[in-house]
């Protein structure tokens, strides 16, 4: 499995190069030719972003390994504060890996350079993975320091310093350590070995990369079926509900047609159960308004969701005695009130169990 890089280098002498499995693929000096996305092998290529090390403060500070992220993070910004002149809300620190010494390499930079620099990577069409200070990029000698002279500036890189400055103010800053010149070959070859673990990158805090999330195809396909079932079983109930609203009302039906049986003599086919019961009643001398009292408890009872007449009788006074079955309390409330919305005066009897469901008796009369 591969290990490839995109690096990206800004400063006095920009350009791009890429490597993989240690070796320089293709070098090209300023952005005239923009680097097309590679897309070959097993692992994504890592788009490196080199930063000139003279606009970066590299320090070395103690912060062991065993703390966690958010208090080594604290621990760093505390350190910045001492070792910075500029005010601290303008610096982005960021911090490495720590070594066996629980020391960590420390870097404070300008946020607006850090906004620049992101911004010229977004020119040529890049997001990079890793935002690095060119100093990193020399593997550290053991002792003294490695050095390389690059567009008039020293770069500079211990086992636990790294910068980049003029000559004659690194030779002062190094002092009497052993030197060791190198060239920017040397330096090529072991890039692989130092981005394999970067000693530091500058994408961290404010500005981590976002990552950006990629559909599975097979969630969403399970999604989908998931949605499609729960909305096939929301339309079953509802048309279950429909269907014995349906059925209710027709049962309704059949129990006043079999009542008004039950009050016409003879073989007469129910046609219009009203009117034939209010024909009944005109014969029988009922009192005025009986059509019209009989028609609004049935209109109630048929337009109660889930209530049933279960028996209707009328008595010598011109009162309905209705009995009605539901599945709860709250359907036989709903069907009072609506017979009181019709007009008719109703006294509710008692309310006993049967079926599972809630039986009551009502005495209803016209006003």
């Amino acid at each position: 499995m591969s290990a490839r890089y995109l690096l990206i280098f800004l400063g006095e002498e920009p350009g791009w190069m890429r490597i993989a499995d240690g070796r320089t693929l293709v070098r090209q000096s300023g952005f005239d030719t923009l680097p097309e996305p590679d897309e070959d092998g097993d692992e994504p290529e890592t788009v490196t972003l080199v930063v000139p090390g003279s606009e970066v403060a590299l320090h070395w500070a103690e912060i062991p390994a065993a703390l966690a992220p958010a208090q080594a993070g604290a621990a760093a910004r505390i350190m910045a504060e001492e070792v910075s002149a500029e005010r601290f809300e303008t610096q982005h620190v960021a911090t490495g890996p720590a070594d066996a010494d629980d020391e960590r390499p420390l870097a404070i930079v300008s946020r607006a350079r850090m906004d620049d620099w992101l911004a010229e990577a977004e020119t040529l069409g890049l997001d990079p993975d890793i935002v690095i200070p060119e100093p990193l990029l020399i593997a550290p000698p053991e002792t003294g320091v490695r050095t390389l002279r690059k567009a008039g500036i020293d770069i500079v890189r211990g086992p636990k310093r790294a910068f980049a400055a003029e000559p004659d103010i690194a030779a002062l800053l190094i002092a009497d350590e052993p030197v060791e010149p190198i060239t920017a070959e040397y330096m090529e070859r072991g890039l692989g070995t130092v981005l394999a673990a970067p000693p530091l990158n500058l994408r961290q805090g404010d500005y981590a990369k976002r990552r950006r999330w990629k559909l599975d195809t097979g969630y969403l396909r399970r999604v989908a079926l998931l949605a499609a079932a729960v909305l096939l079983v929301t339309l079953l109930i509802q048309l279950t509900m429909i269907a014995r609203y349906s059925f209710a009302a027709d049962a309704v039906e059949r129990e006043i047609a079999e009542r008004a049986r039950d009050a016409i003599p003879g073989n007469v086919e129910i046609v219009d159960a009203d009117a034939q019961l209010r024909g009944r009643l005109s014969e029988l001398g009922g009192g005025p308004g009986y059509g019209e009292l009989a028609n609004a408890a049935f209109g109630a009872i048929r337009d109660t969701a889930g209530v049933e007449l279960q028996s209707i009788v009328y008595a010598d006074d011109n009162s309905l005695q209705l009995t009605a079955a539901a599945p709860g309390q709250a359907e036989l409330t709903a069907l009072q009130q609506r017979m009181a919305a019709a007009g008719l005066i109703v006294t509710p009897g008692g309310v006993r169990d049967g079926g599972g469901r809630q039986i009551a008796d009502y005495v209803v009369r016209a006003p």
